[in-house]
């Protein structure tokens, strides 16, 4: 009998096994599992550290965002920033990563809340929950501030191209400068000068040089009369212009004879002047040939005229010492 019983406990173990092991899957938990871990447990005021997330699941589960509203709660703990999730897959499972900068802004022990993660599998949502981990926050230490750290080495960096570019601008531009100086300057120097006054000669030295260079050209020996007459009365029309006014280049023989008797000079000289002139015009337009002893005639007596008529210069330190 005993050793039925026995028997029959055996057999009666060996089915709830069985059954157990059958309705696993059914019975087991949700196949995720949620941890969170910081860099270090120590820290001062102010200071920010992270807060890293971890959810281990299968490729079923969907996982949601984290419910952050437990550190509301804590008044000195202060989430900084949120990360997104970071998807990995390993061994055909996924780890998900988020990490959480926080600060604590005051000395003491505190504990980081846990944290609430929704899921979803087969339309399903349940929550699973990170644990809680202790922080100690500690401030800093006077003494440690007032110690001088000792003199670190200058660290130069190797130069390059725009550590030289301050001096290469600057030399460009001390050379445009000197560029526009000179620029300027030459062409200040080169700028047209003011034409020379041009100095006016006395009526009389005028029209005796105009008169010795027509005779050295011998035009009427030559034949060519009528360009001797023509100079000859032009160099006496050119000197009564700028000797007495008389716009005698434009103006007839008859013009001149009466422009001449507001001309203060003598009669027998204005007299000689028309047979010149009218003996030259008979010349020019009527082709008349004089005797040959005219020419000269003529001539002389032009010569004369300018001489006997030709303007006084007097020279200012005479005139003061006759004064």
């Amino acid at each position: 009998m005993i050793y039925s019983m026995k028997f029959l406990s055996k057999v009666q173990v060996t089915i709830l096994l069985c059954l157990c092991f059958s309705f696993s899957p059914i019975l087991s938990p949700a196949q995720i599992s949620v941890s969170a871990e910081v860099d270090s447990t120590n820290m001062l005021i102010g200071d920010q550290l992270k807060l890293h997330i971890f959810a281990n699941h299968s490729p079923d589960i969907n996982v949601q965002e984290i419910d952050l509203s437990p550190f509301e709660a804590e008044e000195e703990i202060e989430i900084v920033v949120e990360g997104d999730w970071d998807t990995l897959q390993k061994n055909g499972t996924f780890v998900l990563q988020k990490d959480l900068t926080f600060t604590i802004f005051d000395s003491g022990y505190y504990w980081l809340p846990e944290l609430p993660i929704s899921y979803t599998q087969n339309g399903v949502t349940n929550v699973s929950k990170t644990t809680r981990i202790p922080m100690q926050v500690g401030t800093v230490s006077i003494a440690d501030t007032l110690q001088l750290a000792p003199i670190k080495d200058i660290i130069r960096e190797e130069a390059n191209w725009r550590d030289y570019l301050p001096f290469i601008l600057s030399l460009l531009a001390l050379g445009l400068i000197a560029g526009l100086i000179y620029y300027f300057r030459k062409k200040k120097t080169n700028a047209v000068a003011p034409p020379t006054p041009e100095i006016k000669l006395p009526a009389h030295e005028i029209a005796l040089t105009a008169l010795d260079q027509l005779k050295a050209e011998q035009l009427w020996q030559q034949g060519d009369i009528k360009t001797y007459q023509s100079r000859l009365t032009y160099t006496i029309r050119e000197y009564l212009e700028n000797r007495y006014a008389i716009p005698a280049l434009e103006s007839t023989t008859e013009d001149i004879q009466r422009n001449l008797k507001q001309v203060d000079f003598d009669n027998s000289w204005k007299d000689k002047l028309k047979n010149i002139l009218q003996v030259a015009d008979l010349v020019k337009f009527a082709k008349a040939k004089p005797p040959a002893d005219f020419h000269d005639q003529v001539w002389q007596e032009a010569k004369d005229f300018v001489v006997a008529t030709k303007a006084k210069v007097i020279i200012e330190e005479d005139a003061a010492k006759e004064a």
